[in-house]
């Protein structure tokens, strides 16, 4: 979005159009010129996003077309960082779930064998 809004200087209808071969901006131009309200409805429907990221994603819909060119470069550069410390976070978390996860299937693996001994 930022090099659409940065180099072409793309309207939001128009932006949505170039980058309709994503299945979130298809699905929220799809229904037409309610806009926001789309993005909103669309994003609540991202189950696999946890709220925070969900709060992000909606934060970029309700800003997009409401400012000039730099404004809406520093509104995507932000919610950029923000969801790049939502990454890390979900990575330490996996790292810490990922040693927990093995160590209880190695625990469960060894009972198994001593209750068929």
């Amino acid at each position: 979005m930022a090099l659409l809004i940065r180099y072409r200087a793309l309207p939001v209808s128009e932006l949505f159009n170039e980058l309709s071969r994503y299945e979130f901006i298809r699905r929220v131009s799809e229904w037409g010129n309610a806009g926001r309200e789309n993005w909103v409805s669309v994003t609540n429907e991202l189950t696999e996003l946890e709220d925070t990221e969900r709060g992000i994603v909606k934060s970029v819909g309700m800003s997009l077309g409401t400012s000039d060119i730099n404004g809406q470069l520093s509104m995507l550069e932000v919610n950029s960082q923000l969801l790049a410390k939502q990454v890390e976070i979900a990575h330490e978390q996996y790292i810490k779930k990922g040693k927990l996860y093995r160590s209880a299937g190695i625990l469960a693996g060894l009972f198994v064998a001593i209750l068929v001994i």
